[in-house]
């Protein structure tokens, strides 16, 4: 056994209440020799009174007191404070009270009269249970604080998906839910579906999720990460869900994704997207044996306004004229694309021969006959169309890219602004080889 001087009690605040000066004058001189320090009551009435001023987590008291007997002053002292250490000192040895004692809520007992290190060895444990747990409360601190500076919302779970706990940040962006049902989030009755929760129970591992969130008309991208909480005997008794609002970074990847497949200054397809349409469309008509068109845009005199009106009003033709072609291309089959510079293609799946792509052919040319408001000034800016057909001038993507660049050239040859097919007859507002 250790000896009593290897005990110290330094910082530790001891209430001792008991009848009899002269034992709380000796286990006073024995404490703060071991250095606690120690306050006396002489009964029930003024040890509440000390403890509602001072709040000592370690009480030493008789049980057998008048007036306020100890049995009573420890059920008023746990009303005050639960973690309170307290230790019944009695001079009884009888088996049944003890077992009272400890159950009404005192922490451990000492025999009198007291022997100096049976009361050490008592303290000592009432002194490692109050370090325990402010080792626990600060523990508990840290861990709300983490918790509660975290940008993700946090929620703790019973196992019938009923919310116990929030953080900060869940609350910020779902409201109070404490006591809902964590589906309820997304206005649903029952657990979502590929719900993570339901996944980790089945198989204890961690399991994520998205799914989307309406709140005041807007729709938010929500990932959610759930694990389960096990208790000492490793016995599931709920579980912990870290959700994340992923909206920035879809709208990033969304933005990523424009950036490689679509032309930064007008938003129509770029080559490398309109190739790839271009492919899968001839792959489809191949296979149905359906027709398309390709057209090619050519702006005509365009370095003209990069020339006179500079590159910027430049910028804003290009962006008007992408505009311009999608009136005549709404249909969700069809693409629009910018090669570069003033050059612009468009994909007609599924057309009916030369007459749907002329007509479209002549909408395009209407549009573009109206000028260009570029500052105070109205530009004229008209544009040269080049078509060919699949399969008629070619099988494959380089055939009829070749065929409709030739026909553009043709169109611009004739004059500009108009229209031609390839390696057709030519004809009023028709083409020429």
């Amino acid at each position: 056994m250790t000896t009593i001087p290897a005990f110290r009690l330094d910082g530790l605040e001891i209430l001792v209440v008991d009848d009899d000066p002269t034992a709380c004058l000796l286990n006073e001189r024995i404490l703060t020799r071991h250095g606690a320090s120690v306050q006396t009551a002489g009964s029930g009435a003024e040890a509440l009174k000390l403890f509602a001023e001072h709040h000592h987590p370690l009480v030493i008291t008789d049980i057998c007191m008048p007036g306020m007997n100890g049995i009573e002053l420890v059920t008023n002292l746990r009303q005050q404070d639960s973690n309170v250490q307290i230790i019944a000192a009695t001079a009884t040895y009888e088996t049944e009270l003890l077992i009272s004692a400890i159950q009404l809520g005192f922490n451990d007992y000492i025999i009198k009269p007291v022997e100096n290190e049976k009361l050490l060895w008592a303290v000592k444990r009432g002194l490692d249970a109050v370090m325990a747990r402010r080792e626990l409360e600060e523990e508990q601190i840290k861990f709300q604080t983490v918790v509660e500076s975290m940008g993700e919302g946090i929620t703790i779970k019973d196992l019938d998906f009923r919310i116990l706990h929030q953080n900060r940040a869940m609350t910020e962006k779902f409201g109070n839910l404490i006591g809902s049902f964590c589906y309820q989030i997304f206005g649903l009755n029952e657990p979502c579906n590929n719900c993570p929760t339901i996944r980790s129970m089945k198989d204890g591992q961690h399991h994520s999720s998205c799914r989307d969130y309406q709140r005041d008309g807007v729709t938010y991208h929500i990932e959610s990460t759930s694990s389960l909480i096990r208790d000492s005997r490793g016995t599931v008794t709920g579980s912990v869900e870290i959700i994340r609002d992923i909206s920035e970074r879809i709208k990033n990847e969304q933005t990523i994704r424009d950036m490689a497949f679509h032309d930064p200054l007008t938003g129509l397809a770029n080559r490398r997207l309109f190739e790839d349409r271009l492919q899968q469309t001839i792959a489809k008509s191949r296979r149905y044996g359906m027709k398309f068109g390709l057209l090619f845009l050519d702006l005509d005199h365009f370095k003209e306004v990069n020339d006179t009106f500079g590159h910027e009003a430049g910028d804003l033709v290009l962006i008007e004229a992408g505009e311009r072609i999608k009136t005549c291309c709404k249909r969700d089959l069809d693409t629009i694309g910018r090669q570069g510079g003033d050059e612009f293609c468009i994909i007609i799946t599924d057309c009916g021969g030369r007459e749907q792509l002329g007509a479209i052919a002549e909408m395009l040319l209407k549009q573009f006959a109206r000028p260009f408001k570029l500052a105070d000034s109205m530009v004229a800016v008209t544009t040269s169309i080049g078509i060919s057909i699949f399969p008629d001038n070619g099988q494959v993507m380089k055939e009829l890219q070749i065929a409709a660049d030739r026909a553009m050239y043709a169109a611009k040859k004739s004059g500009r602004n108009a229209y031609r097919f390839w390696e057709l007859p030519a004809e009023p507002g028709g083409a020429v080889t």
